[in-house]
């Protein structure tokens, strides 16, 4: 262990006893099992296995959280597994806002910024059930601002013309769309009220909690005018009457659109 490495972490050991980590342990690797025995999750639960917990003691592993693990491991299957233990876990009292070791936006991530990177169909279930159960603003704002940050400043890929880039965004908008429709979240969350803008629509946002009756269309043809302000305009549309039920701008900076 290198002296960042001790300075870093020394002062979370001793968070969890010896005892509490082979519980987590146990958990992780149950949760990782080709086959789940969902009654051994919950009886490791029930025994007080934390989800948002180590598996190591000391050092870097002290920074790890089980349940950032699990998506990182699962987010290719991205369905029943990772739900059905979200679901033991959220019954069993985990709050992503509240892990006894704390985030910190670089050695410590909050799960939910992986989760950023698996916005798809698929889900979109475990999402809901995530705010359903209260996951607070901050926490969902890890997960639209890592994705979102990622499009905008890092891979600017084109919704227009290439398929893979504009499913990634429409999944990407429908997410951002469905949190806002929970007035726990947009109530708390400024900078997605810019993000969606807000106070240039007049739509019910709480329809947006049925996801896939929007049409979203992306026009990047003003970019060149505003090509430090604008990666697209987004207009969303009702898929049943066909009508503009919402427009934003996809920006880096705040401004007209």
């Amino acid at each position: 262990m290198n002296n960042y490495e001790r300075e870093l972490t020394e002062h979370f050991e001793g968070r969890y006893t010896s005892e509490e980590i082979e519980l987590n342990r146990q958990l992780y690797e149950e949760c990782l099992k080709e086959n789940i025995d969902f009654l051994i999750v919950e009886a490791l639960l029930k025994k007080g296995a934390d989800p948002l917990g180590p598996i190591e003691n000391k050092g870097w592993g002290l920074l790890d959280h089980i349940y950032y693990g699990l998506i990182e491991e699962l987010q290719e299957e991205r369905s029943e597994k990772l739900f059905f233990l979200t679901k033991l876990f959220l019954k069993y009292g985990m709050v992503l806002s509240n892990p006894r070791i704390e985030y910190d936006g670089s050695n410590s991530l909050h799960p939910m910024w992986l989760f950023g990177l698996m916005l798809d169909e698929k889900a979109m279930p475990l999402l809901e059930l995530l705010l359903d159960n209260g996951m607070d603003w901050d926490s969902f704002g890890e997960c639209w601002g890592h994705i979102t940050f990622d499009l905008i400043n890092v891979t600017c890929g084109d919704p227009i013309n290439d398929d893979f880039w504009r499913d990634i965004c429409v999944w990407t908008m429908k997410a951002i769309m469905f949190g806002a429709s929970y007035d726990h979240i947009i109530g708390e969350d400024d900078d997605l009220r810019e993000f969606i803008s807000i106070s240039r629509n007049v739509y019910d946002l709480h329809n947006f909690r049925r996801y896939n009756d929007f049409e979203y269309k992306f026009d990047t043809s003003l970019c060149w005018r505003h090509p430090e302000f604008y990666r697209s305009i987004v207009t969303i549309y009702d898929k049943k009457s066909g009508k503009e039920v919402w427009k934003t701008g996809i920006c880096l900076k705040e401004g007209e659109f």
